[in-house]
Parts: structure tokens; C-alpha cells; sequence
């Protein structure tokens, strides 16, 4: 398994700056991976992660672990919780890990030091979770792909709506995340 200090650095780089949020994710990716028994260098498409945060430790959960959003193996769960739930496809067993107290390096302190010494249990907690995948939510190529009637966009993945006879993209059925203006 990589180190905290080797998933770091790549975290680090990929998000542009050193902050409390990596070292954060890279001790909750630790964490998860080790309870559902992934290596992080050769779990690969074996591991599944949802991230509840749209914030710094997302970034280094993904770099820990090797989840990407476009490989169908990184979901984010907008819920705004410092958290994140790991799962084993070969399995089945899966983790939801969270921070349960802030833990702050104190002024002047080796950010890096104090966050490779700090002990799991003084921020975090895991439990047992079930989690459930629907059809076209796994790794892999889409299962299907439907036209919207409406705008005529292509809805993969089981992502559409039925509204009597037609089938719906998310935007025509009103759950978009944005309003039309016009075509440019």
C-alpha cells in the first residue's frame, strides 16, 4: 500500500495546494480501503467510492484510491458531510468513514507530521454499511442509452424518466440543475 506522505504529494498536486481537507481524505481513503481489504496500488476497478462533500478531501479520495467519476468508480452524494463510503465489487463489503471532530494542527505545527501521527480514532469513524447498485450504476460501458423525446439528447445508465409514453432527460422532466437561455 502507498504511503500517506506518497498519496499526499499526488493529492497535493492535483488540487493545487497543501490543506487540512487532503490530509483529511487521504487518511479517510486509508482508512476505508483497509476495512473493505483494497490495496490502493492494486485495488483498482475493484473499489467503488461515494463522496458526501463537495470540498478538498473529495479531490484526495480520489487520487488515494484510484476512483475516477469518468471510470464509473467515484460518485458524489452532495449530503455536505466530511464522509465518504467505500466499496469492494468482488465482495460486496462496504465502509462509510467520517470525520467525527475537527483536528487541526496547532500554530506553526508540520501539517504533514501532525496529520501521518494522527491516530484514526481521534477524528474518525467507520460502520458497516449495505449499499445497494442499481443497474447501470457500475463500472463499465453503459448499459443503455435512450433519446429524450423532448430535446433529443442521448441518457445513459437508466438516468431518464418515463412520464406516460415519453422518455424524459432529467432537464425536460424539470430537474435540471440549470435554466435554458438560448442555443449559441
Amino acid at each position: 500500500m502507498r504511503t500517506f506522505r506518497e498519496d499526499l504529494e499526488c493529492a497535493v498536486a492535483f488540487h493545487g495546494h497543501l490543506c487540512s481537507g487532503q490530509c483529511i481524505g487521504v487518511k479517510m481513503a486509508h482508512m476505508g480501503m483497509r476495512l473493505i481489504d483494497i490495496d490502493n496500488e492494486t485495488g483498482g476497478k475493484k473499489i467503488m467510492v461515494f463522496s458526501e462533500c463537495n470540498r478538498c478531501p473529495s479531490d484526495s479520495l480520489m487520487i488515494a484510491t484510484g476512483c475516477r467519476i469518468g471510470k464509473r468508480t467515484f460518485y458524489f452524494k452532495d449530503l455536505g458531510k466530511v464522509a465518504a463510503s467505500f466499496l469492494n465489487l468482488e465482495t460486496g463489503k462496504a465502509v462509510r468513514v467520517c470525520r467525527t471532530k475537527h483536528c487541526y494542527p496547532p500554530e506553526g505545527a508540520d501539517m504533514i507530521a501532525f496529520y501521518e501521527a494522527l491516530p484514526e480514532s481521534e477524528f474518525l469513524e467507520a460502520e458497516e454499511v449495505n449499499i445497494q447498485l442499481g443497474e447501470g450504476d457500475n463500472p463499465g460501458p453503459p448499459v443503455r442509452v435512450v433519446v429524450c423525446d423532448t430535446c433529443g439528447e442521448e441518457v445513459m445508465d437508466n438516468r431518464h424518466i418515463a412520464q406516460g409514453e415519453k422518455t424524459l432527460c432529467k432537464s425536460c422532466a424539470r430537474e435540471a440543475y440549470y435554466q435554458a437561455c438560448k442555443h449559441v
